[in-house]
């Protein structure tokens, strides 16, 4: 019984400890919003830490630029960027290092730098 009773607790402390660590993860969850206009991205260069949750809102202000599309090729990305709508890009980077993105004509680049 008593050794019953042990593995019961380290299990269910194993579970809970398990949550904390998925919660504190999820704590590190950063948005940056991006604004494409006829000078680009801005920010065109973010900075995030390597196996956190990056969600990208990005807003077109105007017609009269080429930046209909959002590119980021190293997570298989292309989406349409329609004028004064907000498209969320959610991406987890899990090693150091730049990610580039781009229009889709490749005019305006952006980079996300990935650390440690």
């Amino acid at each position: 019984m008593k050794r019953s009773l042990i593995v019961l607790s380290l299990l269910v402390a194993g579970v809970i400890g398990v949550a904390i660590v998925a919660v504190a993860v999820e704590a590190h969850t950063r948005t940056v919003k991006v604004r494409v206009d006829k000078s680009g991205f801005s920010p065109s260069s973010i900075e995030v830490e390597a196996g956190h949750k990056l969600n990208l809102v990005f807003n077109r202000a105007d017609a009269d630029n080429c930046g209909g599309t959002i590119v980021i090729p190293k997570y298989k990305v292309r989406r349409n960027l329609p004028v004064g709508k907000d498209i969320v890009v959610t991406i987890t980077p899990r090693t150091a290092g730049e990610i580039s993105f781009a229009c889709g004509m490749g005019m305006y680049k952006g980079s996300i730098v990935v650390v440690d």
